[in-house]
This record gives C-alpha cells, structure tokens and sequence, in this order.
C-alpha cells in the first residue's frame, strides 16, 4: 500500500515527564531544520500521504510549527498536532486556521491525577487552553489514555468534552513487549462510555488486543508501508519509531530515502520481526486497517470514523470541513 500518515517527530524535546514516554530523556535534544521539513512535505505527499502528524516530545516547542503547518496545508495534507498545553496559550493565535485535528491530552478529570501521570503542572493549563482554542476558531479534542489506573477518572472529561462541545477520545494504552497491559475489566468501562455520544473509541483497537496482537506468523502490520516516520535529525526510522531497527539518513531527499533497500525490506519484513509479535500500538495500527488483509477490522474503524465526523463537525460545530474528506 501507499503511505497513507508521515508521523514527523519535529523536536524530542518536552516540558512534560510522562511515566509512559521515554522521549523528554532523549539526549542530544534537537529540533527539526525547517529547511528540512518544508522539503520532506513535499516529498511525503507526492509519495501518497494524506495526513500529518506533528509530533515530539512538545510540538509547540518548535519556533516554526506554524510555518509547517501552514505549508501541509499548502500541500494538501490533514493537519493533525497532540499537545500537553502547557504553552498552547502563548500559541493559539499563531494555530488558527491551521491545524485539522488538534488534540489535548488529558488523563484524568482531577489536578492530583493527571499532573502525576504527566509530571508536570498540566492540568489548569489545558482547562486554560480549551477557550483559548475556541476563541481561535480551533475545536480540540480531548485524548484521553486509559489505564487500570484512571478510567475511573473518565466522567469528569467526559463532562468537560459535553460542556464545551468537544469530541472525547477514548484510546487504550499500548505497551512495547505486546503484552495488554489494560484489564478487561477497564475495557468494559471504556466500551461503555464508548456508547455516550460525543465519545470516540476506535473498537479495532480493542479487537486487536482480543486477538492477540499482531501475529509474527500471519501478519497484519502495515506500518511500515502506511506509514513514514521522520525523527527531529531528518533520518527515516524503519519500520517504525517504536520499534525501529533500522535509519535511513534523509541526505538528498525523502523521495530517495523512500527507495533506499533498507527501507524495502523494512516494509517486505514489517510485522515480522521479533518484537513485532503482540504488538498492537494503535498510531501505526490505524492506518494499518485499511489493508485489504484486515476485512472485519476495517469495517468497524470506518464506523467509528465516520460517526465521529458526525458529531464533531454537524452536531458539535454546526459546519463540514470538505477538506478533511
């Protein structure tokens, strides 16, 4: 298949010190070059990618996120940008009108909570963030992981989300050894409030899990092929960040890069290699349900999509971007 998600990590740097992410410790720190980034955009679209995502570490701490943002959209891509808020209000302004699919993570409806799980004073800064948002024209969505640990925390988010008119989205938390580390028990929880509208939980993910995760012997994975991952020092990272074996340096261009033989047998191998076998990280799964291979998952995501459209854009905001389709 075509690569359908560039997943570009712009910065490892981060003002947050989440207990689930490793990147904050990440050394050297680095930003991304813009003169880089403006060229991989072009590449990355004419190589089939539809979507963008803008990641780090924080994406707001890169200077020039809007000058990338501004040229995806130039280029045709859905924007999409998850950020901790910590500064969204010194950069809400410079946003407008340029991102797609904003999102504001969020792990609990209580300070104590959340702040813990994120390591940093977050919690009043995203409560600040969501009419600063708003007054920019900028309809965020509130992600939600949840654990063992906080879907028990879930209702006053999702109140939050009702309130405002915000779509709430409900995404199970993944592990590296591809063991779910999420109970039944909070997957019931999560399937239920799943059922209240204005809620998005993509139910493959959880179809996934019930199967097993990805099998190394019949595999499913299409990350390598859906997707193109580019780190903050312009190298392709293969078959994909979590997971990744391999580098390719982006020195003349991604169109070259995208033919180097390391990253065809990264996508002739993806889904097999040893630490592929459970795997079932949902940002490089997604794309991977529009593989033909995945039938009755397939269906289940479109849905879930599609009702989430609804009521984001005909309920909630009252206008259908036809950009986004």
């Amino acid at each position: 298949m075509r690569p359908l998600l560039l997943h570009y990590y712009i910065t490892n740097r981060c003002n947050a010190r989440c207990a689930f992410c490793d990147i904050w410790r990440e050394i050297p720190k680095a930003d991304a070059q813009s003169a880089h980034v403006l060229q991989n955009l072009t590449h990355a679209r004419r190589a089939g990618c539809r979507f963008v995502d803008f990641t780090g570490g924080e994406p707001l701490l890169h200077p020039d996120l809007p000058l990338f943002l501004a040229e995806a959209r130039r280029l045709g891509f859905i924007t999409s940008v998850t950020t901790n808020c910590m500064i969204f209000d010194q950069r809400a302004a410079e946003l407008a009108g340029l991102v797609d699919l904003l999102h504001f993570s969020i792990d609990a409806d209580n300070a104590e909570l959340h702040n813990r799980i994120r390591g940093c004073d977050s919690y009043a800064k995203i409560l600040a963030a969501i009419p600063a948002a708003l007054a920019n024209d900028l309809a965020p969505d509130l992600l939600f992981t949840y654990t063992n640990e906080n879907i028990d925390s879930f209702a006053g988010v999702y109140e939050l989300g009702r309130r405002n008119k915000l779509m709430v989205i409900l995404d199970p938390v993944f592990s590296l050894d591809g063991k779910d580390i999420a109970s039944r028990e909070t997957h019931n929880k999560a399937l239920a409030w799943s059922r209240k509208p204005g809620v998005y939980l993509n139910k493959a993910h959880l179809a996934l899990r019930r199967m097993g995760g990805n099998s190394v012997q019949k595999t499913l994975c299409r990350a390598a092929s859906s997707t193109i991952v580019l780190l903050p020092d312009n190298r392709l990272a293969l078959p994909c960040f979590h997971h990744a074996f391999d580098f390719v340096s982006v020195n003349k261009s991604l169109a070259v890069a995208l033919r180097d033989q390391r990253r065809i047998d990264a996508v002739r191998r993806q889904g097999t290699y040893p630490s592929c076998e459970g795997c079932h990280i949902n940002c490089y799964f997604d794309p991977s349900y529009t593989a033909p291979a995945w039938g009755r998952l397939a269906f289940p995501s479109l849905v879930v999509k599609a009702s989430y459209a609804f009521t984001k854009y005909l309920v909630y905001r009252r206008k259908f971007p036809v950009r986004i389709f």
